[in-house]
């Protein structure tokens, strides 16, 4: 059984960030931390399906929706401000979800925007070094982030469409290389990890999804 939660958590602002706590009945040492996109949600198909499969196998979960797009002031501030306030929201959601029990190990979960979420969390806490990392969608354009992947060296499974805008073949393979990762290459995929004009590839597509993080999180200690 799961119950349904929000944790008291305070945002970049010292407002309440919203989120969803799912936790198990009869205890977990595992805990996955969810990091959506700026307007791609925790209950949105690619992320929703791997949370599930978490939950299946015993995890708790913490599903972060910062909406940064329903946040006007989010999208004015620098670049360097929207830095600051990805990174303080991540790691205020992180505390407080580790608050919640003794966990053994915290599994990583982001997409699109996540991704620099994450990058940021596993180079500045060390209770993170082994944590299993799963990147869908990742900005791997954005040359910090592949930095702070090839400084940490996380267990990683990368996930990534041809079609989608973020998308460099060669700073990808920097990244699955750095890593000795696991990786999925969605031909035709773009940034929600559709086929434009074809419901059954997109299916397709998220089933391979669903299949890639099984096989990562089977091989993950």
């Amino acid at each position: 059984m799961i119950s349904f939660k929000s944790l008291s958590i305070s945002d970049y602002h010292g407002e309440p960030l919203s989120n969803t706590f799912m936790q198990q009945e009869h205890g977990t040492r595992q805990l996955a931390i969810v990091l959506p996109g700026q307007g791609y949600t925790a209950h949105m198909p690619v992320l929703y399906y791997p949370t599930s499969l978490l939950v299946n196998r015993g995890a708790d979960i913490l599903n972060v929706d910062y909406d940064y797009y329903r946040k006007p002031a989010f999208s004015k501030v620098s670049g360097v401000e929207r830095s600051q306030w990805l990174f303080a929201d991540a790691t205020a959601a992180l505390e407080a979800g580790l608050a919640q029990r003794p966990y053994e190990r915290v599994v990583l979960v982001g997409k699109s925007l996540g991704t620099l979420a994450m990058g940021h969390l596993i180079t500045t806490d060390a209770q993170l070094a082994q944590s299993p990392c799963i990147w869908l969608t990742p900005l791997v354009r954005n040359a910090t982030l592949r930095q702070q992947i090839a400084q940490a060296r996380p267990r990683s499974l990368f996930v990534i469409g041809t079609a989608d805008s973020h998308y460099d073949p060669a700073d990808f393979t920097e990244v699955v290389e750095a890593t000795r990762g696991q990786s999925l290459v969605i031909e035709g995929a773009n940034h929600s990890l559709e086929v434009v004009g074809s419901v059954s590839e997109s299916l397709r597509a998220m089933a391979q999804v669903v299949q890639a993080v099984e096989i990562f999180l089977d091989a993950a200690p």
